[in-house]
């Protein structure tokens, strides 16, 4: 039951999409509402994400116990960033404020943890591939 209701969801939500985007097309609608769809669509599959990884833990316990060590880590990895980043207000010539102290700290904290994910994700392609040929 609750497969056909999926499925039901699923085709109506492609078909309004698609309707949009003949509409769009023939200029009959703006983009304005072409993007709130689009908003719309990325809200429903963030929440429908959400959900149904939480029932998914919720019926698996031992399973959740690695997902969270992950996650654990990864904002771990996030806060080590924020914490090694700088906190410099930047000002173009004329005087105008691109970024303040805390949006510049964020930024630079989010490029750090992001360059330690890529050098930790190198780090393991390399052992993964190093420790076949030992085997």
């Amino acid at each position: 039951m609750d497969n056909k209701i999926f499925k039901i969801v699923f085709i109506a939500l492609l078909g309004l999409s698609a309707l949009l985007s003949i509409l769009f097309m023939l200029d009959v609608v703006s983009e304005g509402l072409l993007i709130n769809w689009c908003y719309i669509l990325l809200g429903i599959a963030t929440v429908s994400a959400i959900v149904f990884s939480l029932m998914n833990m919720i019926k698996n316990p031992k399973k959740a116990k690695s997902a969270l060590i992950g996650i654990v880590a990864l904002l771990i990895i996030c806060g080590i960033g924020y914490v090694m980043a700088g906190s410099e207000e930047h000002i173009d010539l004329e005087g105008n404020i691109l970024a303040d102290a805390a949006t510049s700290q964020k930024s630079e904290g989010g490029l750090i943890a992001f360059y330690i994910l890529a050098f930790l994700a190198i780090a393991s392609i390399v052992y993964a591939e190093v420790s076949k040929m030992f085997k």
